[in-house]
C-alpha cells in the first residue's frame, strides 16, 4: 500500500496558522473594547463572558484541526 500524495493530505498546518490569526483578531484590544460595557451576561461581565467563550472556541477549533484527518 502506498502513501497518499502530498496534495491529498489535509493542510493541518494551514488550519493552525489560520486559527492563530483568528485568535489574534479575537483577543485584539479594539475588539475587546466592544465588550467593556456595564451589565451582566449569565452573571458575568460581558468582557469576561466574551473572553471565556472565545477561548473555549479557539480550544475547540484547535482540537478539531488536530484530530481531523
Amino acid at each position: 500500500m502506498t502513501a497518499a500524495p502530498e496534495a491529498a493530505k489535509p493542510p493541518r498546518r494551514d488550519r493552525m496558522v489560520g486559527l492563530f490569526l483568528l485568535a489574534l483578531v479575537l483577543f485584539n484590544p479594539p475588539l475587546l473594547r466592544l465588550f467593556g460595557v456595564e451589565g451582566a451576561l449569565l452573571g458575568l461581565p460581558p468582557l469576561y463572558a466574551y473572553i471565556l467563550a472565545a477561548w473555549a472556541a479557539v480550544i475547540g477549533l484547535a482540537a478539531l484541526a488536530a484530530e481531523r484527518r
